[in-house]
């Protein structure tokens, strides 16, 4: 049965009202329980199975990151521990994926912004779900600690966590402390942060509140070509026009930061066995589109090439500034792009770009900026039962609009323009009860989730180019008005028994049952219901289509420990994890609106955790093989559902936005963690990790996956090794220098693995100089990322041309910290 996707109803703001009034938002979650005594020793405690654990007696391959590391490391964003966590990868997404971020972990995630497809790694802050990959690229503001989950987290994190898990942990008020920080550097950057505690009830009621602020230039440079390049025959012939009169022809920047944000938190304790916690949180991100430069146009990628021209202005390498296909006569520089993010010969009938009536007519042009407005509220109640057993409540509720634009291309030619928004509500509800029995040699937790998400992608999409049946203009150009609602409801459980001091066995078991409907819209741009000159027909009213998936997953996981000094301890796993099926996001035709299953990881880990010289040296390590059932893909030629492929459509040019299961893989690696402290004052800290992906024999016609071939954008080898020293400075102090090297492997960015998509390994080197006074109340700390600037591309995009995302050049800042 088909379900029409619906907003939030009243019935369902009231069910859960009670829930709200109580805990009001905020899985504040249980707080590291690291304090003054065994910080000195190095013992971290984690919650990934539902309790307070030790780091090394957690049975998982489990990197925990304190706040103070983040700080030591000039880490300010969730895609910066990328550089220190084994096998995980976070990557700001593409430029026509707005504020969102590509996360894998051991091969598996998502990049992909559509409410179509799910994310293949579960993000959790304070216990809460966040379901999508936009404006997933949080600011690290106020955190306790994050901890990174490695490998399917199907019974302990849940839904869409294949890959692995991130949980993000804030500090809970306390009623006493806090800082403000201020930062500058170049790029004109300008950071503030402060957090301040307060209590309200003595021993009872405490509040705090944080908040940041980030600002800074872009890295990239817009240039206007025919203002630059006054020569260029097709600017004398007045093909290309100038677009602004400044000399030095500059439009604007790519890659800046422009964000702020506000968190509060109230911690109510009115008994030893009663806790509340209750957060809510504000976000205004307006930075620019993300850094993309061109590196190839026209001929030689290697997958084709379309015959593109407009106005008599051919789309060749003449926009290419730097690298080896460059064409630039005039500029030779990786930090340039001449996108316009403007088509003359498109005419948005009487709206601007989000369809607004009140707009005059005019060419069609977008914003090189992002606009996300995002916020949320959530909250905690423990309640301790008895001795033995306590129940958690964790309610939370968030949205977000994110507004974003791209000129795809890179160039003046209009070639790919398109503005895009996404609206996202979300609910979430769930119950834990825990608790302990046969004298503590039982450990267990139960309990269920309610989810419930509805979301709206409005896309207005230019893509004015030859080579889908027409060699008019517009042959390409048209709105997608999407509206998607997901629900899920999952019961879990998960127990451990020692059976003496050295062994322990564990077994977790949850069952999820899932809907998605996905209700397509689709309309020109003056509003009518067909957009494609070419494709358009009676035959082919794909506005107004729905399509729909349900299944239910069962995910379970099985677990043999053993202690054998009480500083050695090896596992042994089995668990498995799942993404969440879906519809076909992008379809041209009705026929194409077809679900596909979910993917399906089934893991087996060997694990051992090592700590000597009382805490001084710990070692972690792990090896693993995962069979990876289902990947979901485009493949290109589209399919039906028995695998078949789809020719024959009205009108087709054989165009295919479908998403298919298209096959298996094997997945196998491993891990390593070191952390030392030899001597007092000395810190070194180093990580490795291989992951070899292998896809076995395709499931449907394509000519993109092969058998023994990797996954796109999936590197194997990578590490990462830092060192610090705090040098005393008697009563002035201390002094500490810290030095981070981390690797990051290369690989091919489409399965054909064509020269130009191919991204290179890069290491790159952070320094940072921390001066602290005796009394630990002031800091100074001069820092430098990418301190040899080194030129890097963290992806490519390939098609008929090729564009990339160059990393951060060297960033230099100075920091003064005054914590109370």
């Amino acid at each position: 049965m088909i379900r029409t996707p619906q907003p939030f109803s009243v019935r369902k703001i009231q069910l859960s009202s009670t829930a709200l009034a109580l805990a009001l938002a905020a899985s504040a979650a249980p707080a590291l329980a690291q304090n003054d005594e065994n910080k000195d020793d190095n013992v971290i405690i984690v919650t990934a199975q539902f309790r307070e654990q030790n780091l090394q007696e957690t049975p998982l391959a489990i990197t925990a990151i304190t706040g103070d590391a983040l700080e030591q490391r000039s880490q300010g964003k969730l895609s910066d521990i990328t550089a220190q966590v084994p096998s995980l990868q976070l990557q700001p997404g593409s430029a026509g994926y707005g504020k969102s971020m590509s996360a894998f972990i051991r091969g598996l995630g998502q990049a992909d912004i559509s409410p179509s497809v799910e994310p293949g790694v579960g993000i959790y802050v304070d216990d809460i779900y966040f379901a999508t990959v936009t404006a997933s690229i949080f600011d690290l503001m106020d955190l306790d600690r994050i901890e990174v989950l490695r490998g399917p987290q199907g019974t302990l994190a849940g839904m869409n966590s294949e890959g692995g898990a991130l949980k993000l942990y804030s500090r809970k008020p306390d009623g006493h402390g806090g800082y403000i920080e201020g930062s500058v550097g170049n790029f004109n950057r300008t950071d503030v942060k402060a957090s301040a505690d307060f209590t309200l009830v003595p021993d009872q009621l405490f509040v705090r509140v944080s908040g940041i602020y980030k600002k800074e230039d872009g890295y990239v440079t817009r240039l206007d070509y025919a203002c630059s390049h006054p020569d260029d025959p097709y600017v004398i012939s007045g093909a290309l026009t100038p677009m602004t009169t400044a000399k030095n022809c500059k439009l604007g920047e790519l890659g800046d930061t422009n964000v702020w944000a506000i968190r509060g938190s109230l911690r109510w304790a009115p008994t030893d066995a009663l806790e509340i916690n209750v957060i809510g949180d504000y976000t205004r991100d307006r930075s620019q589109t993300q850094a993309t430069t061109l590196l190839q146009a026209g001929s030689g990628t290697g997958l084709g090439a379309w015959p593109l021209s407009y106005q008599g202005v051919p789309y060749d390498n003449r926009f290419v500034p730097y690298g080896p296909n460059r064409g630039d006569t005039v500029y030779n520089d990786p930090y340039i792009t001449y996108a316009n993010f403007y088509d003359p010969g498109v005419t948005w009938s009487a709206a601007d770009s989000l369809g607004n009536p009140d707009k005059p007519n005019g060419p069609f042009q977008v914003d090189p900026q992002t606009d996300l407005k995002s916020w949320g509220v959530s909250g905690t109640i423990d309640y301790k039962l008895s001795d033995n057993f306590s129940l958690k409540s964790i309610t939370g509720y968030r949205t977000y609009d994110s507004l974003a634009g791209d000129d795809n291309d890179g160039s003046p030619v209009a070639f790919i323009q398109e503005q895009q928004l996404m609206e996202n509500e979300q609910f979430s509800q769930e119950v834990r009860l825990s608790g302990n029995v046969a004298d503590g040699a039982v450990h267990f937790t139960v309990g269920g989730i309610y989810f419930d998400q509805n979301t709206r992608y409005y896309n207005k999409n230019d893509t004015p180019f030859g080579g889908f049946g027409t060699p008019s203009k517009p042959t390409f150009a048209f709105i997608n008005d999407d509206h998607v609602n997901l629900y899920q409801i999952a019961g879990f459980g998960n127990a451990s028994w020692d059976l003496n001091d050295a062994l322990t066995l564990e077994g977790g078991l949850r069952v999820t049952h899932e809907k998605k409907d996905y209700l397509f819209g689709r309309y020109a741009f003056d509003g009518s219901g067909e957009p494609f000159q070419p494709l358009s027909n009676p035959a082919n009213p794909l506005n107004g289509q729905i399509g729909t998936f349900e299944g239910t997953i069962v995910d379970y996981r099985a677990v043999a420990s053993y202690k054998f000094t009480p500083g050695v301890m090896g596992y042994a796993q089995f668990s498995t994890g799942f993404k969440g099926g879906g519809i076909t996001p992008r379809p041209y035709f009705p026929e194409q609106v077809l679900g596909f299953g979910p993917e399906k990881v089934r893991a087996y880990e060997i694990g051992l955790k090592t700590d000597f010289f009382d805490h001084r040296l710990r070692l972690n390590g792990d090896v693993y093989y995962m069979d990876f059932l289902g990947y979901q893909g485009t493949p290109n030629v589209c399919v039906d559902k028995n695998g078949d492929p789809l020719t024959g459509l009205p009108g087709t040019p054989g165009l295919c936005g479908q998403y298919v299961n298209l096959g298996n893989a094997k997945l196998k690696g491993f891990e390593v963690e070191m952390f030392a402290r030899p001597v007092d004052g000395l810190q070194i800290d180093a990580s490795a990790s291989l992951n070899d992906f292998k896809f076995g024999k395709p499931f449907v016609t394509t000519n993109e996956i092969v058998e023994g071939a990797s996954r796109p954008g999936v590197g194997k080898f990578k590490w990462a090794v830092g060192m610090q020293y705090e040098f005393p400075l008697g009563g002035f102090g201390s002094l500490t220098p810290r030095v981070d090297v981390n690797h990051t492997p290369g690989y091919c960015g489409n399965f054909a693995c064509t020269p130009i998509a191919k991204v290179d390994s890069y290491n790159l080197v952070n320094a940072r100089l921390t001066f602290r006074t005796a009394d630990e109340n002031w800091s100074v700390a001069l820092e430098a990322t990418n301190l040899f600037d080194k030129l890097y591309y963290l992806n490519k995009i390939v098609t008929s041309y090729a564009g990339a995302q160059p990393g951060h050049p060297r960033e230099v800042a100075l920091t003064v910290r005054r914590s109370f």
